[in-house]
């Protein structure tokens, strides 16, 4: 009896934290905004999409992929290439982007002209 009392007890403990744990991670994503990135219908099905958020890669976006995650307000640059590049893509396509608590900021990867894909915003 002592037993199950006991493995009842922690399991209550563990719970505990597990909802406080829970609630205060929700507390921290509020201060932080939303990033979509979708892939155009249209953008084609022989290239994949590099994204990166200040220089760092985030994903790799295939046919009918998109992003969506968090982001932390402040200055932020955004962006993407295409695997393989595309003839005369040197450098990424940027944009630079001023983040604000609880915002979402959505953009569509399409090609702006037959030789450089970007980012458009929604």
């Amino acid at each position: 009896m002592k037993a199950i009392t006991l493995v009842l007890t922690a399991g209550v403990l563990v719970l505990t934290q597990f909802l406080r744990a829970d609630t205060s991670i929700q507390a921290r994503s509020a201060d932080n905004a939303r990033l979509i990135v979708n892939r155009s219908a249209d953008f084609g099905g022989g290239e994949s999409i590099n994204l990166a958020v200040d220089g760092v890669k985030v994903a790799v976006l295939g046919i009918n992929q998109n992003y969506d995650a968090a982001l932390a307000p402040g200055k932020h640059v955004l962006s993407i290439s295409t695997n393989p590049k595309t003839y005369g893509q040197d450098s990424p396509s940027q944009i630079s982007l001023s983040v604000e608590p609880g915002k979402t900021y959505t953009f569509t990867a399409v090609w702006d002209d037959s030789e450089r894909a970007s980012l458009e915003e929604q």
